[in-house]
């Protein structure tokens, strides 16, 4: 890659020193950075002018065609044109993941109700993030957990029960903490017709219930998963009482107003924790440990959990849990996925899933297209809040950046279509020495920094980052379409065009897949 080519020319020269090349804002001349000379002016207490001007004298690679200093130390590099090309003729490919085993749990909504569109937002982040991974090299597996057990479970059994006898014409009345959309109405009527009435037996048909419709959601969603795993199938294997046991061999419970803690606090938590309460339930935190040694204990390297805006509080737990079982922090990383707000004519639309006021992933899909919905939960960090704008969504023009992409991709091949018919062999060979103009010059760079882009997305565990890149794609081919003609009476240039927006396509195809959206050849 391109950005590794110029960290070599500097390593080469400050072989002790950490290289950080980066991008050059659009305002400024070049195409590479580095900062290399303020760090190293801190240390000597120097000027950082003074000393990118004597790192720039000693940079001569036929990579760069000029190093341009600007203050207070940054020195830009401007790539040479024939070094553009001979790159630009080759298949590079991001290979950071060296195989590592890597577990990717995310959605695992409650089986207590349909997925709402917090979780649609999580499930194209998670599965971008597992395709992504793999591509760069990654042994990644995507995994549902299914909280099959426990307090949420017993309020939705007794909301259904209630909602059997409000259909059976009786008094009803939903617990307070329970589950009162009208969605487990349709539900209670089945039950009550096919005479599931025992208590025991509507959680084991509930959860069933949801879960056959979550598989089936994600799965028009695009999203896969390798690995379903029950809550109740870790707890049958007994590893929440080898961990309660292990905890307590180590001295790290006490009792206290009848509940049992653990000492989180010993491993950077802010407060110790509740996992037994004083009627006997486990809390959320007791099985969740358990279930992350069970992952550890199948082999994987690295856990990647992704959580809910809801569930912060619990991540400083999380990993003094597993700290605490003696594991190293970074076996884990928990990333949360922030909050969804969707607008319609510009006002938001209010959300609260127990009072059944949610908007489920299904009623979206109904509404926007798999591709317009994955792409617009992905132009966001995961770490900032997303509004989603349905007005915007719903436009079918260039004005949506799906379909602005998507336009990009169907011009190409509908360019190609033409060459192909007017009896151009894009099998032949091509000259790329005849692209010189800045349109073309500026694809080509852009088309390198895809795979450096690929990389960045998976260090920072960070989707957007492709969607992003792609907008910008489409934009740079779209002003390069505008200023040049493609097939024209000039063979040799029109060969070697086909073979810049051939590329150019293929980026795009495999970017979109990427983030699981599809790239239509005809719009």
């Amino acid at each position: 890659m391109v950005r590794s080519d110029i960290k070599q020319i500097l390593q080469s020269i400050y072989p002790e020193e950490t290289i950080i090349v980066d991008y050059v804002p659009a305002d400024k001349k070049g195409d590479y950075s580095t900062n290399l000379a303020m760090r190293i002016a801190r240390k000597k207490c120097n000027s950082p002018l003074k000393i990118a001007e004597e790192i720039s004298k000693k940079i001569n690679s036929p990579l760069i065609s000029e190093t341009i200093v600007y203050p207070p130390g940054f020195i830009n590099f401007v790539l040479n044109p024939f070094y553009i090309k001979e790159k630009f003729k080759k298949t590079e490919r991001c290979n950071v993941g060296n195989g590592l085993r890597v577990n990717v749990e995310f959605v695992s909504v409650n089986p207590t109700g349909p997925i709402n569109i917090v979780n649609g937002r999580a499930a194209a982040f998670g599965d971008s993030l597992v395709r992504l991974m793999n591509y760069a090299g990654y042994n990644a597996d995507a995994e549902y957990y299914i909280n099959d057990c426990g307090r949420q479970i017993d309020l939705l059994a007794e909301s259904i029960k209630q909602r059997i006898n409000q259909v059976s014409g009786k008094e009803f009345s939903i617990p307070e903490d329970g589950y009162h959309g009208e969605y487990l109405i349709p539900l209670a009527r089945d039950f009550l017709n096919a005479g599931i009435t025992d208590i025991e037996k509507i959680k084991k048909e509930a959860v069933n219930y949801f879960l056959v419709q979550h598989q089936t959601m994600l799965n028009n969603f695009r999203v896969n998963f390798k690995n379903w795993i029950r809550e109740s199938e870790v707890r049958d294997k007994g590893y929440v009482e080898r961990v309660l046991h292990i905890f307590k061999d180590k001295g790290l419970l006490f009792e206290q107003d009848g509940a049992t803690y653990l000492k989180t606090t010993n491993f950077n938590d802010p407060r110790d924790r509740v996992i037994i309460t004083k009627d006997g339930r486990y809390t959320y935190l007791l099985p969740d440990i358990a279930y992350h040694l069970n992952k550890i204990e199948r082999n994987y390297e690295l856990l990647i959990t992704i959580l809910g805006p809801d569930h912060l509080g619990q991540v400083s737990s999380l990993y003094a849990g597993l700290k605490a079982l003696d594991y190293k922090e970074n076996i884990l990383k928990i990333i949360i996925v922030q909050e969804v707000k969707l607008k319609r004519d510009g006002k938001y639309i209010p959300m609260s899933k127990r009072a059944g006021t949610f908007i489920s992933l299904e009623d979206l899909l109904n509404e926007i297209p798999v591709d317009v919905s994955r792409f617009f939960f992905l132009m966001r960090s995961s770490s900032q809040h997303l509004d989603f704008d349905l007005d915007l969504a719903k436009n079918v023009s260039e004005e949506n950046p799906v379909y602005y992409v998507q336009y990009a991709y169907a011009r190409i091949m509908s360019i190609i279509k033409f060459a192909l018919e007017k009896g151009f062999d894009l099998k032949n060979e091509i000259d790329l020495d005849l692209l010189n103009e800045k349109e073309e010059l500026d694809l080509m760079k852009y088309i390198l920094r895809f795979e450096e882009t690929v990389e960045d997305a998976v260090k920072n565990f960070e989707p957007f980052m492709i969607t992003y890149y792609l907008i910008g794609l489409a934009k740079i081919f779209h002003h390069f379409y505008q200023k040049h003609r493609v097939v024209s009476n000039d063979h040799s240039l029109t060969m070697a065009r086909l073979f810049l927006i051939k590329k150019t396509a293929e980026t795009i195809k495999t970017g979109m897949e990427l983030i699981g959206c599809s790239c239509p050849e005809r719009m």
